[in-house]
């Protein structure tokens, strides 16, 4: 007695009567292990995983969208950048023509230890620890205290970077008026 199936991996020509002991390959594998199928891109055998158009195994596409970067609340002396950023960012500089900077303090920056400088109109964030703001953060990036020395504040000059010191694609929200024109 023993294994009467020619399709089982322990297949014995010369048993007779089949005792129940027939054992078959994984499915997409062969009977020594070896994947019979393609692999997918995280080498598992059979597997759907496919590299979106960012190049990330297994992405949805998303990683690679631009970073969106605008105004938020407007203050006589302080306003908030907002940050939507579908990948991680590792670092950013920024102007806000129109604006004299004096401070940056809180926001998404600040929860990721980022040291955040400003001067002139420029605001620059970075780690210094290799931290990140993560991707698919949504929220305040950094509060700037300001004086105002033109009517509108316009974002502008933007760099953005991965963990990887690539520059990322963006898109700078609408300019805002600082102060109301006498009329």
């Amino acid at each position: 007695s023993g294994c009467t199936d020619a399709e089982a991996c322990n297949y014995d020509e010369n048993a007779n009567q089949d005792d129940g002991s027939c054992e078959y390959a994984e499915e997409n594998f062969d009977c020594n292990g070896n994947c019979t199928v393609e692999e997918d891109c995280n080498g598992e055998c059979g597997g759907d995983a496919v590299v979106d158009e960012c190049g990330e195994c297994g992405g949805d596409g998303s990683s690679c969208q631009p970073v969106y970067l605008g105004f938020g609340s407007v203050g006589d002396n302080s306003l908030e950048i907002l940050i939507s950023n579908p990948g991680d960012v590792a670092g950013f500089q920024f102007n806000v023509e129109g604006t004299s900077l004096s401070g940056a303090s809180g926001g998404l920056a600040a929860d990721a230890g980022f040291t955040v400088s400003v001067g002139g109109n420029t605001v620059i964030g970075f780690s210094l620890t290799g931290s990140v703001i993560p991707g698919g953060s949504e929220g305040v990036l950094t509060n700037l205290a300001y004086i105002a020395i033109a009517e509108d504040a316009c974002l502008s000059g933007a760099v953005l970077s991965d963990p990887d010191g690539n520059a990322m694609d963006y898109n700078l929200g609408d300019c805002v008026v600082l102060i109301e024109p006498v009329s």
